[in-house]
C-alpha cells in the first residue's frame, strides 16, 4: 500500500468513494447489471464504502475507436483532470484493446489500480454466461481494490490451496481466505497511513 499511497491519483479516487461505470459495448442492460453485480460483491467482501453508478458515455465522445490502452488512459486522466470528478472508472469495450506484450478481448480487462481505471473488452458477437459475467467483474474489480496479484501468484504457509477467484481463468465466484485476508490487510494500511476510515465495522 506503500507504494500507492504517494500516488497523486490513488489518494484522490479513494477518498471520492464511487466508481463509475462507463459501457461502450453492445452488453444489454441485464449484462451490465451482472457486472455490477460482480462489482457489489467484491466491494462488500473488502468492507468498502463505494457505491456504483453508471456514467455518462458522452463525458469520453472522443473514446469510441480508440485502441491503444496508453492512449486510452491518457484521455482517461485529461478528462478527469478537466472535469475536477475524481472518481474511480471502469469503461467497457466492444473492441479489443492493445496494451503493450498482449491483446485484451473477449472478457478480459486491464487494471490500473493507482489511476482508478479499469478497462474491460467483451466480443459483441458472444452470448457470455451469465455467471463469467459476474466472475470476471468480481475478479477485477479486487484487482482494482488493491488485490493486484494472482492467486497463484503468492505462496503464504498457513493457507489451503483451496479454489479462488483471484485464479487468472477466475474458476469460481468464491475468495479464498489467503486472498481476503491481503485484501484486508492492504486496506487496513491504507487507513493506519491515511488516518481515513475505510473499511466498514
Amino acid at each position: 500500500h506503500t507504494l500507492y499511497i504517494k500516488n497523486r491519483h490513488f489518494k484522490k479516487w479513494i477518498y471520492e468513494n464511487e466508481i463509475h461505470i462507463f459501457n461502450f459495448s453492445k452488453l444489454g442492460n441485464k449484462q451490465l447489471d451482472l457486472i455490477k453485480s460482480g462489482m457489489k460483491s467484491a466491494i462488500k467482501l473488502a468492507k468498502l464504502h463505494f457505491k456504483l453508478f453508471y456514467g455518462n458515455v458522452n463525458r469520453f465522445r472522443s473514446l469510441a475507436h480508440k485502441t491503444n490502452s496508453d492512449e486510452l488512459l491518457k484521455i482517461f486522466l485529461d478528462e478527469r483532470k478537466k472535469s475536477h470528478k475524481q472518481h474511480a472508472s471502469v469503461f467497457i469495450f466492444n473492441n479489443p484493446i492493445k496494451a503493450k506484450d498482449y491483446v485484451i478481448k473477449d472478457g478480459e480487462a486491464l487494471t490500473y489500480v493507482s489511476e482508478g481505471i479499469t478497462i474491460f473488452s467483451f466480443d459483441p458477437k458472444v452470448n457470455y454466461d451469465n455467471n463469467f459475467l459476474r466472475c470476471r467483474a468480481k475478479h477485477e474489480t479486487l484487482h482494482l481494490l488493491g488485490l493486484n496479484t494472482h492467486h497463484e501468484d503468492t505462496k503464504v504457509k498457513g493457507y489451503d490451496n483451496a479454489k479462488c477467484i483471484m485464479e487468472y481463468n477466475a474458476p469460481t465466484i468464491n475468495l479464498c481466505s489467503k486472498c481476503k485476508d491481503a485484501l484486508l490487510s492492504f486496506w487496513s494500511g491504507i487507513k493506519h497511513a491515511t488516518k481515513k476510515q475505510f473499511i466498514k465495522n
